[in-house]
């Protein structure tokens, strides 16, 4: 993984501007890229898919980023145009009910399809779980977007204690809404598919019949 350290200058409405440092970090495997505060500390990854984790500075209200890669080729024979139909497929309810099974006493309170991740489309769930850290139990709400594009599914996931989510919740966006995808697909559609059983009928070559093609 590669870390670049890059600077935006925050000016506001007053006559002495602020400064955040920022940092944008990529992936070198996926190439995945975002952006979070360098006051944020990455930590060491705890499963096999995840590819950044960063926690913010707080007071108790721990809130932690994380962003997860993994392949799936399931959809790649579907062309871009079908985008919609393969997330309401393939990232929807039952994902995130799978997904939240690997926490104690989860509620998905809300997932939304029709959202996006990156430069794909994707759904997002707001979800509250039990996490155990350590001896310890905690009580965690979280914002979680996932999306398939082409090969490879990202989830990108934000939580907090319960009690400090809707206070870490603008922060939460923001991060997600930095992160960007490599790019893999070409505006224009390379091919489609037919209807077989509502259009007109489909010559295939064969090497029988006259015409040396075989019709349906």
């Amino acid at each position: 993984m590669t870390r670049i350290l890059l600077t935006l200058a925050i000016v506001f409405l007053s006559t002495a501007p602020a400064h955040a440092d920022y940092f944008l970090w990529q992936d070198e495997k996926s190439g995945l890229t975002m952006t979070f505060p360098d006051t944020w500390k990455m930590q060491s990854q705890r499963n096999p898919d995840e590819v950044l984790r960063i926690v913010a500075p707080s007071d108790g209200d721990n809130p932690v980023c994380t962003v997860k890669v993994s392949d799936d080729s399931r959809y790649t024979i579907f062309p871009p145009d079908y985008g919609d139909a393969v997330q309401r497929t393939a990232v929807s309810i039952p994902f995130w009910q799978s997904y939240m099974g690997h926490y104690d006493d989860y509620v998905i309170d809300r997932v939304f399809d029709g959202g996006g991740l990156g430069r794909w489309l994707a759904s997002y769930a707001l979800a509250s779980y039990t996490m155990r850290d350590g001896t310890a139990m905690q009580q965690r709400r979280g914002i979680m977007f996932a999306s398939l594009y082409h090969d490879k599914l990202y989830v990108a996931e934000c939580s907090s204690l319960n009690h400090a989510y809707e206070r870490w919740g603008p922060n939460f966006r923001s991060v997600i809404k930095s992160i960007d995808f490599k790019k893999m697909h070409h505006e224009h559609m390379t091919g489609d598919y037919a209807n077989f059983l509502g259009e007109a009928e489909q010559y295939f070559w064969a090497q029988t019949g006259p015409e040396g093609t075989i019709s349906y």
